[in-house]
């Protein structure tokens, strides 16, 4: 164990802990990787994981939550910039494209997480990527709202499965796949909504 990891406690610790395992889970499936890889990467012992996580689930659900603390971040940070409802949308269509057709990028971890486990065996880990999906479902909703358009939570659901779409299929594709056409996509359907209107 090297002087740095030594050094690491607490709180710091336990960021540190979640990183490595956020990006083995990523990189290889939640499945594929065990506690002993996450503590081996962190160069500390496992009793100082399972001071934070006593079960790998608690560790998977901390990975869930950064993940969701920094897509929610991103979604606000660009809200902010953006006060015109249309143009806020838009904004949002265009980084989330950016990320699905980022290099390296492998798909939604939600969503990919949540494939790996049954709803039976770990309820608590897919009941944590569904509420993902309900908050962007949730925003999507509100953000179709403000742009006067009469079915609005009807247009937010076909957002919601263009971005799921995007983003899944992101991770499939190293370049030029249909995640580039997140925007385009997005753009016809809020046209045909506001169309339908007139």
């Amino acid at each position: 164990m090297g002087e740095e990891s030594k050094q690491v406690r607490g709180q710091a610790l336990r960021d540190k802990l979640v990183d490595i395992a956020a990006e083995l889970f990523y990189a290889n499936g939640v499945r594929a990787v065990g506690v002993d890889e996450v503590v081996r990467r962190a160069g500390v012992a496992k009793a100082s994981l399972y001071r934070w996580f006593p079960h790998k689930n608690d560790l998977v659900l901390a990975v869930l939550q950064r993940r969701d603390d920094l897509f929610w971040a991103q979604w606000d940070a660009t809200a902010v910039r953006r006060p015109d409802p249309r143009e806020q949308l838009d904004a949002q269509l265009s980084w989330i494209e950016d990320l699905a057709t980022l290099h390296g990028y492998r798909g939604c971890a939600f969503v990919n997480t949540a494939a790996e486990f049954d709803g039976d065996e770990s309820p608590e880990i897919r009941e944590r990527c569904l509420a993902h999906e309900d908050e962007l479902r949730r925003r999507l909703r509100e953000a179709t709202g403000r742009l006067g358009i009469a079915e609005s939570d009807r247009l937010a659901d076909r957002l919601h499965l263009v971005i799921v779409g995007a983003l899944t299929t992101g991770g499939l594709y190293p370049a030029n796949g249909p995640a580039g056409e997140l925007r385009s996509l997005a753009a016809d359907l809020i046209a045909a909504a506001g169309a339908a209107d007139r």
